[in-house]
């Protein structure tokens, strides 16, 4: 058994942070994960992409400063520097492997979030150098491929198909030689189960306590109706949909009003998407929100959260809406379908299902009985993810397992 105090341990997590001038940055909740695991280590190396002021996602990912004495970054080559096209990305991730084969002898054990080209090639890396390595599992590689995919002008084409054969490949090869694996999720939980290697359950990465829950019966009963979706601006969290799926609904219901909160680089487009559908006046674009207790208290005033996401691992923010008593629309993506269950705690339905989110939505406002049914069981949900949160899970299954 290895005392994790006297280890470095190299994190690669599956998206980038953010360098502000004089300070490292990251979204709220993962960078507590952080500070909480770097607490448990003699050490904890950061290594990732860096956006800076100028980037086109820098707002994404600036929300909140690293505060571990212990923690440091080791920067990934220019994420935005080179070109998008497959030559570029070929070039970049040759850069990336060097550095890493150079940086992977100075730490003890590698922890891979997946799914991640980065993480991929470190671990190569590690098995050059004979490091273990565990897994932390965001999102299934397999479904996240799609969107992953940058270059519409080659889906269908052979070398479409090699890129999904090397994403099913590396996933199983990364989990099966993994010491032992945590996933966000029962269905990628079973998943990595399934190919053989010790996998557990995680907790989300999330400021959220029980002194944060919002108690209440029911919603939607007021002179108006608020629809919310929290997430970043970006193809993944497919807000479009969304948009469309609620036009039709707030056209002939005067009381219904879609709140949007996030930023990023499809701000104007869903802006211009709204005015498009004739729906402007009544959807609000409120930016990303860093104060935690503004968020909450959107959530508390809001009537029902809608998801209309293509890939997820499991959102923080179900658990968030689950806390404040939120009536729920969701898709089936990710981890979703395994702790949401439609017509149970939820509305769940198929991803990219504009008709079906529609229809989901208008239940919720319709029927009572079920709508209050739904909040009553999520309360349930919620409570069991507050017994199971561990923040010391990482440090006491490497001493178990290494």
């Amino acid at each position: 058994m290895r005392n994790t105090k006297d280890m470095v341990l190299a994190v690669m997590p599956e998206g980038p942070i953010a360098f502000d001038g004089q300070h490292y940055r990251y979204s709220k909740g993962e960078r507590l994960y952080l500070d909480n695991l770097a607490s448990h280590f003699k050490e904890l190396v950061l290594v990732t992409f860096v956006f800076r002021q100028g980037d086109p996602d820098y707002e994404t990912c600036i929300h909140s400063r690293f505060m571990a004495p212990n923690l440091r970054v080791i920067e990934l080559p220019a994420k935005g520097g080179l070109r998008r096209n497959v030559l570029g990305k070929a070039l970049q991730f040759l850069k990336i492997f060097f550095l890493l084969v150079r940086i992977v002898p100075r730490f003890d054990l590698l922890y891979l979030f997946l799914p991640s080209y980065p993480s991929a090639l470190g671990w190569m890396a590690g098995r050059l150098h004979r490091k273990r390595h565990i897994v932390y599992g965001a999102d299934d590689w397999v479904q996240a491929s799609e969107t992953m995919f940058k270059w519409d002008s080659l889906r269908g084409t052979s070398f479409y198909r090699l890129y999904a054969w090397l994403n099913r490949t590396m996933e199983r090869a990364i989990v099966r030689s993994a010491a032992f694996c945590v996933a966000a999720g029962g269905q990628l939980r079973e998943k990595y189960k399934s190919m053989g290697v010790p996998t557990y359950d995680t907790t989300p990465r999330m400021t959220l306590t029980p002194d944060d829950i919002f108690e209440r019966d029911d919603t939607c009963q007021g002179d108006t109706v608020t629809l919310i979706n929290v997430g970043a601006l970006v193809p993944d969290k497919a807000q479009h949909l969304l948009l469309a799926a609620v036009a039709p609904l707030i056209k002939t219901d005067t009381r219904l009003r879609l709140q949007i909160v996030g930023g990023g680089p499809k701000d104007e487009e869903l802006k211009a998407l709204a005015v498009n559908l004739g729906i402007a006046d009544r959807v609000q674009f409120l930016g990303y929100i860093e104060a935690e207790e503004e968020l909450y208290g959107l959530l508390r005033h809001a009537d029902m959260f809608v998801l209309s996401s293509v890939t997820e691992g499991f959102p923080r923010v179900l658990y968030e809406s689950m806390a404040m008593r939120l009536p729920i629309v969701a898709t089936a993506c990710g981890g979703i379908p395994h702790l949401m269950k439609n017509d149970e705690n939820a509305k769940v339905v198929p991803v990219g299902d504009v008709p079906a989110l529609t229809a989901a939505v208008a239940a919720l406002i319709e029927d009572g009985p079920l709508r209050r049914a739904l909040i009553k069981q999520a309360a349930r949900t919620m409570d069991g993810v507050f017994q199971r949160m561990d923040p010391a899970q990482i440090a006491k299954l490497v001493e178990t397992h290494l």
